[in-house]
């Protein structure tokens, strides 16, 4: 069998060396862009054929694509292949080929998913259940190998390239406007979300307006099977609290409600779970208390690329000094502002996403600067003694930054300067 690879990233890369471990065929890569001098050199070695600069209708000679997740999967190139069943995304190879004999459990989401997954991770690691965990994550799905328990974390463009895709598990932890410029609409990104509600488990967030009421397992603050309350959750008749951890706010009770309820499913005990909860450390980037100066807290949350990410840390952080900045995803960020009229103290505003915001800034005090540099600078000006510095940028980092890792980070060592 021939398989093409369009597109030479994480997930296809773990795909590349999938097959030829297994030796499933003669692999074709197309990368749009450049193509490195090693990757050439394991290409030669292990004779895989390749295409750089461009996607051409050499992809079409192979028996199967299998495309990046940033491929959509109706682009012209690909669009009558993933119709006849030639063409899918890498979660949807991993399934067919990859994940057999392995209990897979699928988790999506708007916000939340890593820290989701990486809970779930720490409890098994707690409970000593052998497991994988890859997907969205940095390790591809492909690279499972012989666990017996696969968890994922799965996002929006990689359920749209799935067909067959039936995990045991499904999980969707919130749904809000997102990645609204490169899906369709709203719809096509509920509906992509929506895949998982028909895995043979489904849990979702009952108290998410924009997923539908459903048959799985209701996790809510009202009327669920799981019950939300503040700083804790109950389970099954039982009450499990985070206020002996580092997880603060509403947005993570839910997040360990998850967590803690696929945990049970795939075989911790309650000892397990309520353990890990007290020492799992939640993640770089995600609403990361840093540091104290003169009074003044320091929290960074780059990984907030959303409206609602950002009103969630908003929540936690009333009267914050924010900055918002970053390239915008979303059409329409009046919700955003309206939240910020209400809750933050003053905002900081830079990058591209200043046109979308600034009209809308009437009534509230805000600063426009140029750089990070610029923004810590200006907050470290106006912050008083007890007050809160909130990096929540409400947007992706690709206008000034590489990603979300080294916009926190470069936030980081400014205010450490």
């Amino acid at each position: 069998m021939d398989f093409a690879l369009m597109g030479f990233g994480v997930s296809n890369r773990s795909v590349l060396k999938f097959i030829l471990e297994k030796k499933l065929g003669k692999v074709f890569v197309s990368e749009n862009g450049k193509i490195g001098e090693e990757d050439i050199k394991f290409f030669t070695d292990n004779d895989v054929d390749f295409e750089e600069n461009g996607n051409t209708k050499k992809l079409l000679d192979s028996d199967l694509i299998i495309y990046s997740p940033s491929v959509r999967p109706d682009s012209p190139l690909i669009g009558d292949a993933v119709k006849k069943d030639r063409a899918i995304g890498e979660i949807e190879f991993a399934w067919r080929y990859v994940l057999k004999g392995s209990k897979v459990i699928a988790i999506t989401g708007s916000n939340g998913k890593t820290t989701t997954v990486s809970l779930i991770d720490h409890v098994l690691k707690e409970a000593g259940i052998n497991h994988f965990t890859g997907g969205n994550i940095g390790t591809a799905a492909s690279d499972r190998r012989d666990e017996k328990v696969s968890v994922l974390e799965i996002s929006s463009f990689q359920l749209m390239g799935t067909k067959t895709f039936d995990p045991e598990v499904g999980a969707i932890l919130n749904i809000s406007p997102n990645h609204l410029d490169w899906h369709k609409d709203m719809d096509e990104y509920v509906n992509a979300k929506m895949k998982l509600s028909e895995a043979k488990v489904f849990l979702y967030n009952a108290d998410s307006s924009y997923i539908p009421s459903n048959k799985g397992l209701r996790v809510s603050r009202s009327d669920g099977s799981i019950k939300i309350k503040d700083g804790e959750f109950e389970m099954y008749g039982d009450t499990f609290s985070l206020r002996d951890s580092k997880l603060f706010g509403i947005h993570n009770v839910y997040n360990a409600a998850f967590a803690s309820v696929i945990s049970k499913f795939i075989g911790a005990s309650n000892e397990d779970i309520q353990k890990a909860l007290k020492t799992f450390k939640p993640l770089e980037h995600r609403q990361e208390l840093f540091a104290r100066i003169d009074g003044v807290t320091y929290i960074n949350d780059s990984k907030s690329t959303t409206s609602e990410s950002t009103l969630m840390a908003l929540d936690n952080f009333k009267g914050s000094i924010v900055i918002i900045c970053g390239r915008p995803k979303e059409k329409d960020y009046s919700d955003l502002v309206d939240g910020l009229k209400r809750k933050a103290k003053s905002v900081i505003i830079m990058g591209d996403i200043v046109p979308k915001v600034k009209p809308l800034m009437k009534d509230l005090v805000y600063f426009e600067v140029t750089s990070m540099e610029d923004a810590v600078l200006k907050a470290k000006s106006i912050a008083r003694d007890g007050d809160v510095v909130l990096l929540s940028p409400g947007a992706t980092s690709f206008d000034m930054f590489k990603n979300y890792e080294e916009r926190g980070e470069t936030f980081k060592r400014i205010v450490m300067k």
